[in-house]
């Protein structure tokens, strides 16, 4: 995806120019990244412990209605834990797409004092159309807060009006990229990979193997119970638990509560269940779960207001004992070897920069081996309109995959890459 990004940046159009399933927020942030903080590894550490401040302050001010002491660990805690996730959780989709998401719970949340009621719905739905602009599945766990918003504003004379401001400024990123597309030609292109190849994707399972009908309904709950088989659903409900002796703040359990059954399904929406398709789920759950620390008085515990509040002292810890060896995030083992991919990423790279020549261009056959990144390394023109090639050998005898397949040997045979990767 950074790599489609340099694309961008060198003048090429997504979806016209390069085949890519991404959705456009996609290109556009990483474009941000290369062209601001630069292609190189320090760049993308750089830009990525920016968005994590980002993410942190986010936190801290949405969840301060909550108390400062559960927000103070709620800013914390997320950032350890995606510390110790490492390097292959970085920049992820789901992790950028929280940047506008965060934004827009802190904004979802405010004192009505603190912005007129239009302008504040109008915010609420433009910070929520730039989410969907990089993970469309996270409008399931935008509804939520903007019901909230609503019902906290709505009165019968602006219920009109703010929904025409929650509308129009969800629509204004929306369709900004809409007129980008039309005017870029490649709204055609979109469009077909949205409705040919989308639905064929999802069909996907972790292995790479298609499946449907009532297997991938069992497949679907299997990898949800599967998923939420961890510590994260305990301490979420520990943290609700506690809210809900709070006779002034109840009302926010059943969002905090709708938000986390969201979170819980938001991999099953697209059928992946990759370990970053759950940072949603571990950011809410994380955040839900610092509730444990607010000022409950002791009497409404049996067992005395202390435990939940050494659970959540304790999370903070683990977390940090995870996250302490990944804080440098270092590319070379203890042995030396380098980390990335093996360091195929970096042979591909040394063997690019030092044997290509200038009108040179190459053609990856991979998807997440290490030759798109060595590519990137060198600065390597594509060679075709596509970046990989794991889309040419699943639903094989699907008319639009063996399509792209023939447009591939044809591109491929008219430009005669001098490497194939």
């Amino acid at each position: 995806m950074i790599y489609a990004g340099f694309l961008v940046a060198g003048g090429a159009v997504p979806y016209r120019d390069f085949f890519d399933m991404n959705m456009p927020g996609t290109y556009l942030v990483m474009l941000a990244m290369g062209s601001v903080f630069g292609w190189d590894d320090f760049g993308f550490r750089a830009f990525d412990l920016l968005c994590l401040a980002s993410i942190s302050v986010s936190t801290f001010l949405w969840m301060r209605r909550f108390g400062n002491l559960p927000a103070l660990a709620a800013s914390v805690a997320f950032p350890l834990w995606y510390l110790g996730a490492g390097p292959d959780m970085s920049l992820q989709r789901e992790y950028i797409a929280l940047i506008p998401f965060a934004a827009m719970l802190v904004v979802a949340t405010l004192p009505r004092t603190d912005f007129k009621p239009v302008l504040r719905v109008f915010l609420t739905g433009f910070l929520t159309g730039a989410t969907i602009l990089v993970k469309p599945q996270y409008f399931v766990l935008c509804v939520p807060p903007m019901i909230l918003l609503i019902q906290e504003t709505a009165t019968s004379a602006y219920r009109r009006r703010l929904d025409a401001a929650l509308l129009g400024g969800m629509l204004l990123p929306l369709g900004a990229t809409f007129v980008y597309l039309v005017c870029s030609q490649s709204l055609r292109p979109f469009l077909n990979i949205a409705v040919n190849y989308w639905p064929l994707y999802t069909q996907m399972t972790g292995e790479h193997e298609p499946i449907s009908g009532f297997d991938r309904f069992v497949y679907l709950v299997k990898s949800t119970r599967d998923g939420l088989m961890t510590f994260y659903p305990p301490v979420a409900v520990v943290g609700l638990v506690v809210l809900c002796f709070d006779h002034a703040q109840r009302r926010y359990a059943s969002v905090l509560g709708a938000l986390l059954v969201g979170a819980a399904i938001y991999p099953a929406l697209s059928g992946q269940f990759w370990g970053y398709h759950w940072i949603p789920f571990h950011y809410l759950a994380l955040c839900v779960a610092t509730l444990a620390v607010r000022e409950v008085p002791i009497k409404t515990w049996s067992v005395g207001g202390v435990a939940p509040i050494v659970a959540v002292i304790f999370l903070l810890f683990s977390l940090s004992s995870i996250s302490a060896g990944w804080l440098s995030w270092p590319l070379k083992g203890n042995g030396g070897d380098d980390l990335r991919k093996g360091g195929v990423s970096d042979a591909v790279g040394r063997f690019l920069r030092s044997h290509m020549k200038s009108g040179d261009v190459v053609q990856p056959l991979d998807w997440t081996g290490g030759a798109v990144h060595g590519m990137l390394m060198a600065r390597a023109p594509l060679a075709t309109r596509f970046l990989y090639d794991f889309h040419f050998y699943h639903h094989i005898s699907s008319p639009y995959i063996q399509a792209l397949r023939r447009e591939f040997m044809n591109e491929l045979a008219a430009a005669k890459p001098r490497f194939i990767i």
